[in-house]
């Protein structure tokens, strides 16, 4: 090999090479969570979730682990980044004041009974945080958002995966019962879409439930929704701060998260055409779905289930709260 093609191999070919296996095997599981959640109307996230772990074995494979390990972690911080594209100024300002002082309220509590609830079961801080924020803010999106800037090595895969798991089970429980139970309760359309878009976690299971009421609670229920969104990245960026300052290790900041301030910048402004917004926001999903596989393959089932029922009980402990927090804040707020 001439001195000219060893510096190429070395400078650039070398990690991509490394990383191409595991990297489109995460993307084949990707593709086919996606297919299969098309034709069985099932949440995408959860069925790639479940393949990686059909694969959880073939991980410490070393033709894999680099590629695994890339999409577990850079292709995650891409997709966060590329979430800034989904909301803007406009959209949180057509909701008035009603559904910010609801989510006002209720993300801060909700964060603070996270940690004192996972205290007192016996959860590690940072697991509970992770999980108090999925609940606060947008599920899946918001926990591996805050996982993306916790300094390696200091929150384990599979206690990860136990948020993401329960987070993205809670939601779909609750977009089927939350809406019938809101109508038997007597609220207004627009009452109930205010509560759906507080108290559900992922944006299209909050929307969705909305929409399955009438078109008015489900434009309230995503606009309450991208509230509780916008509160991600500077959210996120203060952990990533405080987080890294305390640890002992090289610091890691979160610069990707420059890229969602800057595309909800852009969004706020007008300057993201329709057809771009589409792009960046599928981009971003699409990101999202292999970095779970990658999740999915780093953490065997074993692992997941030796964290026995505590995860579990914090983050249903949580989802109750946030729903009971939400109806008595908008009954104190409403004129």
């Amino acid at each position: 090999m001439t001195p000219t093609l060893r510096a190429l191999d070395t400078s650039w070919w070398t990690p991509i090479r490394q990383r191409y296996p595991g990297t489109a095997m995460c993307v084949v599981l990707a593709l086919a969570g996606s297919f299969l959640a098309q034709h069985y109307e099932a949440p995408a996230l959860m069925l790639v979730l479940l393949l990686g772990f059909g694969f959880a074995s073939h991980a410490s494979d070393p033709r894999l682990a680099d590629g695994v390990a890339f999409c577990s972690r850079q292709v995650l911080r891409v997709g966060i980044a590329l979430l800034g594209a989904r909301i803007g100024v406009d959209q949180l300002m057509t909701v008035g004041s009603l559904p910010l002082q609801v989510v006002a309220t209720c993300v801060p509590l909700i964060i603070g009974s996270a940690l004192l609830l996972g205290h007192w079961l016996g959860l590690p801080r940072l697991q509970s945080l992770v999980a108090g924020i999925a609940v606060a803010i947008c599920g899946v999106s918001a926990a591996v958002a805050v996982a993306a800037v916790i300094p390696q090595g200091k929150l384990e895969d599979r206690r990860l995966l136990g948020v993401v798991v329960g987070v993205t089970a809670l939601g779909t429980l609750s977009m089927l019962t939350l809406p019938p139970l809101f109508g038997s309760l007597g609220y207004s359309d627009p009452q109930t879409g205010l509560l759906l878009g507080a108290s559900i976690h992922d944006v299209a299971q909050a929307a969705g439930a909305g929409y399955l009421v009438s078109d008015t609670a489900g434009d309230i229920a995503t606009l309450t929704k991208l509230l509780r969104v916008a509160l991600l990245a500077p959210l996120v960026l203060l952990l990533g701060a405080l987080l890294n300052r305390q640890g002992a290790s090289r610091t890691e900041h979160p610069w990707f998260l420059l890229g969602f301030v800057g595309l909800f910048s852009l969004n706020s402004l007008g300057w993201l055409s329709a057809e771009l917004r589409q792009a960046l926001t599928s981009t971003s999903q699409a990101c999202l779905l292999v970095t779970m596989a990658a999740l999915g393959m780093r953490t065997s089932l074993p692992a997941l289930l030796t964290q026995g029922w505590r995860p579990f009980a914090l983050l249903a402990l949580l989802s109750a709260l946030l729903v009971s927090t939400a109806m008595l804040a908008m009954a104190a707020y409403s004129p």
